[in-house]
């Protein structure tokens, strides 16, 4: 008891401050350590929101066109890294009479490729063969795969054809830069894609 009778824990004033001093030690003691944890975890909720906030990149389907002995001739998008044989599922499968004896069915396909199966029987030109491997040839190409090309309209698929008419057929792929239209640029985006032959 104090000098006016009454135990310190019945004193309003004491009792605050005995509180006041517990609440300042503990402060002491571990403030520092409950400020790093409480930083540390908000950190931790930061970067969570930040992955979550990112957009998935979306990667672009391949499309190609699928022709000849399919059931259901198209042009068919396909996920990337697609082979030869999942264009030819998309477009049905074969028909009875389809020749696959000159087809790589395990070779990835490229965007924008024209795979062609032929029938039994069909004679296939050496340039058919280039033709399943993505490349046009210049000398067969009809208007419409020429517009196929990167940059390459109806106009300047017209003038393809007609140099080929006039001049006789393209002999080398550079021949493509006296074509009224076809600049460097243009002509270095098309350059690996088309070839020459019969």
């Amino acid at each position: 008891m104090d000098m006016e009778g009454q135990p310190w824990y019945r004193r309003p004033q004491r009792v605050a401050a005995v509180i006041c001093a517990l609440i300042g030690g503990l402060l002491i003691a571990f403030g520092p350590e409950a400020r790093a944890m409480w930083w540390t975890e908000e950190a931790a909720t930061a970067e969570a929101f930040a992955v979550e906030a990112m957009p998935t990149p979306t990667v672009a389907p391949l499309v190609v066109y699928v022709s000849g002995a399919v059931v259901a001739p198209d042009v068919y998008r396909l996920a990337p890294g697609a082979r030869v044989v999942d264009a030819l599922q998309a477009a049905g499968g074969l028909v009875e009479l389809a020749d696959v004896s000159g087809i790589n069915l395990a070779a990835q396909v490229r965007d924008g490729e024209h795979i062609r199966v032929p029938y039994a029987g069909e004679a296939v030109a050496p340039a058919a063969a280039s033709e399943q491997s993505g490349l046009i040839n210049l000398n067969r190409a009809s208007a419409a795969e020429l517009e196929e090309l990167p940059g390459i309209g109806a106009t300047l698929a017209a003038r393809i054809i007609e140099r080929r008419e006039t001049k006789g057929p393209y002999q080398r792929v550079e021949e493509l830069r006296e074509v009224t239209g076809i600049g460097e640029k243009l002509f270095t985006q098309i350059a690996s894609l088309v070839t020459v032959g019969p």
